[in-house]
């Protein structure tokens, strides 16, 4: 099918928000190789997005884009002039909930993004979903 398993992937969350709860310290001192390609790793917010990242779609390569309209649950997005990564939990027609890491140096589960603060502060965003014809 063309869309991975929600399920699973909310499945892998859940597991992964045991180990990381919401408040745990998590800042530029924390690093995370990354199975996507583009980046080889990262600290801080980039390193729990590639973490995440990785727990969800293991080893499937990542892509660049910049359409921030095609925005997916398990995407990561990069903004805040490329100062901050976030991780897609839910993806709503006006907003997105999000999951970060070296917010305010902890793991913060929930952040909701307004449509309008993400235009403005999106710079670009790494999908692991398969290429399809339509992307």
């Amino acid at each position: 099918s063309s869309e991975l398993n929600y399920s699973g992937f909310y499945a892998r969350l859940e597991q992964i928000k045991g180990t990381y709860p919401e408040g745990r310290w998590w800042n530029n001192d924390n690093y995370c190789e990354w199975k996507g390609g583009i980046f080889s790793g990262g600290m801080g917010c980039a390193a729990f997005a590639f973490l995440l990242s990785d727990a969800a779609f293991n080893n499937l390569p990542a892509r660049k884009y910049t359409d921030y309209t095609k925005i997916r649950v398990g995407d990561i997005v990069r903004m805040n002039h490329d100062t901050h990564s976030v991780v897609v939990l839910e993806v709503h027609s006006d907003y997105l909930v999000v999951v970060e890491g070296n917010y305010n140096n902890s793991i913060h589960w929930g952040r909701e993004i307004s449509k309008s603060e993400l235009k403005e502060a999106f710079n670009f965003a790494l999908t692991r979903y398969p290429k399809l014809a339509k992307d």
